[in-house]
């Protein structure tokens, strides 16, 4: 089966970063022979498939790259499943079962010699040679294991030592201990979440560390070898939607759920009689933040929508970009499938919120990067994405309702919640969960600063804090203008649970990171802003949103940080539609602002 260059360069990209690359810019990787050189001469070029190898000779010629070129596809095969040895994180027992270490000894070994091979100073021969290639030739699709060598493409001969080591080693088995399972999420599995347990097993000691496909594009092991211990240490990782990971949880396949989305109330009665209550502050862990970016061809001259032209669109109301102003395109709809918290995010946020559902013509992928590549091909093309995914798309600005200020979906608009189609990324961790097990040390690892920094570099939003002067605008309330001219804003809101002046999850884990950072940062002034929804007269209104401001005061004074004023502003400044119950909730916020110490004094709160 053949592909496009193209396609398989962006395989290519994800393979390369499952190896341990940083996020590889594509577009630069395309046209830049210099930048594609040094990440390929730090891969591991033995262990790519063979559809990868076949184009290395062109990557690494400096010649233009034909991308829409015709080439053989990365074939799906994979080698019988083994038995692997299982840890349950309850009792700690272990389950049975033992494979075969041969494949994987060869796999180390491969490795080891590729290592060395692209030690070498001659870039281009040398990544050729450690893919067992020679300049000029190619290398036929096949499959990567069960394969005999042809006559024409001999297999190189290994040292005798090398020979002798292997036929030992082959002959023997390695036990695998599976340490915890993770399901849920595309959104976060597909890059996070491995780039996450990398980073933790490598804090840990780890050696060897590697993210191996299994038979869906969405399930991967990662691999390890840990200080003192004989077996090959195991995570499993299976990320084909939200939902599937509270169905691993119940099921007892999973030992810990990722979504795109909160748990709902069906699945916190369901999963309780087996770990609790999943929606508490114990339970519930924010990964990071997400922007819902809705994405278009790059060439597409709409800059921003407001959430009710969304909905049209994506209903099949609008057509033709021509009724919003644009070209006369078609409009093609692309979605996230059902499994996907992206999609029960966007399916809520917005087609809920105007009545509507998704057309039946809509393009459903499973896959956020393949779903981004094909809207960016595609010129009358828009879908709904992760942030990270938007890629050579498009993103634009959204207005939560018409006349309403669009936003951007940028690092700041997204940690505050400001952006409309904002999203918690979340962890679920059974109270069940033994507190020293591998998988209750990772949760931690997760939401720490270093963890955070691994959110960050990923390109999710982290929530490690950022002080930030941020550009108003004229559009925004006279009185609150005056407030904070000149000040500083911090990277975050504080929100209460629904109907009450009860901080919520995230802001309960927040407190801490705020005192780190005025730790981190003495002398420094606070001052908090309240806001509330506009349900009720505007006075009522701003007694609600002073008294938010006062209990986040009170919570951070009990912890020894100087709050010099605070303040209530009503429904000023609303960052979300007050039709909606969820409009109105992330309207109730209290913001934490950084006072100039050398400008101006201010009036106490109202």
């Amino acid at each position: 089966m053949n592909t496009t260059l193209f396609d398989l360069l962006w395989q290519l990209k994800h393979e390369l970063e499952r190896q341990g690359a940083d996020k590889i810019d594509m577009p630069k990787f395309i046209d830049d022979v210099e930048y594609r050189r040094r990440l390929l001469k730090a891969a591991n070029a033995k262990a790519l498939n063979p559809a990868f190898r076949q184009i290395l000779p062109e990557l690494l010629s400096g010649n233009p790259l034909e991308i829409t070129r015709q080439v053989a596809a990365v074939p799906r095969t994979r080698e019988p499943q083994q038995a692997r040895q299982v840890h349950s994180l309850e009792t700690g027992r272990k389950g049975p079962g033992l494979f075969s270490g041969g494949i994987l000894v060869l796999i180390l070994l491969a490795f080891a010699v590729a290592v060395v091979e692209l030690t070498s100073d001659s870039v281009v021969s040398d990544l050729i040679a450690s893919a067992g290639l020679k300049p000029g030739s190619s290398v036929q699709s096949t499959e990567v294991s069960g394969t005999t060598p042809t006559p024409s493409a001999p297999a190189p001969k290994a040292p005798v030592e090398t020979q002798v080591a292997v036929a030992a080693l082959t002959s023997s088995e390695q036990e695998v201990d599976t340490l915890f399972r993770l399901h849920g999420s595309n959104t976060i599995g597909e890059a996070l979440a491995p780039a996450l347990l990398k980073a933790y097993w490598l804090q840990q000691g780890a050696d060897n560390i590697r993210v191996e496909q299994q038979e869906s594009e969405v399930e991967h092991d990662v691999l390890f070898q840990l200080p003192g211990e004989k077996a090959l240490q195991r995570v499993e990782l299976k990320a084909h939607g939200s939902s599937t990971g509270f169905k691993g949880l119940h099921a007892r396949q999973a030992d810990l759920a990722m979504a795109s989305r909160r748990i709902k109330g069906k699945e916190i009665e369901r999963l309780a009689p087996i770990y609790g209550d999943l929606s508490s502050v114990r339970t519930e862990h924010i990964v990071g933040m997400d922007g819902l970016a809705i994405i278009v061809n790059p060439r597409n001259p709409i800059s921003s929508l407001n959430t009710e032209q969304l909905a049209k669109l994506f209903a099949g109301q609008i057509s033709n970009w021509k009724q919003l102003g644009g070209a006369d395109v078609p409009v093609s709809i692309y979605s996230r499938d059902e499994n996907s918290g992206t999609w029960d995010s966007f399916r809520s946020m917005v087609l809920k919120k105007h009545g509507v559902k998704l057309s039946p013509k809509a393009r459903r992928y499973e896959s956020s990067m393949e779903l981004s590549d094909r809207v960016s091909q595609e010129p009358g093309a828009i879908g709904f994405i992760g942030l990270p995914y938007v890629l050579r798309a498009k993103a634009l600005a959204v207005a939560d309702e018409e006349g309403a200020l669009p936003v951007f979906p940028t690092t700041f608009t997204i940690s505050t919640e400001d952006y409309p189609l904002t999203r918690r990324l979340y962890m679920y961790e059974p109270m069940t969960l033994a507190l020293n097990s591998p998988a209750h040390d990772f949760i931690n690892f997760v939401t720490s600063e270093e963890g955070q920094e691994i959110v960050r570099k990923t390109g999710f939003i982290s929530q490690n804090i950022q002080r930030i002067q941020p550009v108003l605008s004229e559009e925004l309330p006279k009185e609150y203008l005056e407030l904070v001219q000149g000040d500083s804003r911090l990277s975050l809101n504080f929100r209460f649970n629904s109907g009450t002046f009860d901080l919520d999850n995230k802001a309960q884990r927040d407190l801490q990171r705020v005192i780190r950072f005025f730790e981190q940062h003495p002398g420094q002034r606070a001052f908090l802003i309240g806001f509330s929804d506009s349900t009720g007269n505007a006075e009522h209104n701003r007694r609600l949103s002073l008294k938010r401001a006062e209990v986040v005061r009170d919570q951070l004074l009990s912890r020894g940080i100087n709050v010099a004023d605070v303040h209530g502003l009503g429904s000023l400044a609303p960052v979300a539609s007050n039709a909606t119950p969820a409009g109105r909730e992330r309207n109730r916020r209290v913001e934490v602002w950084i006072r100039d110490t050398a400008g101006r004094g201010v009036a106490s709160a109202r």
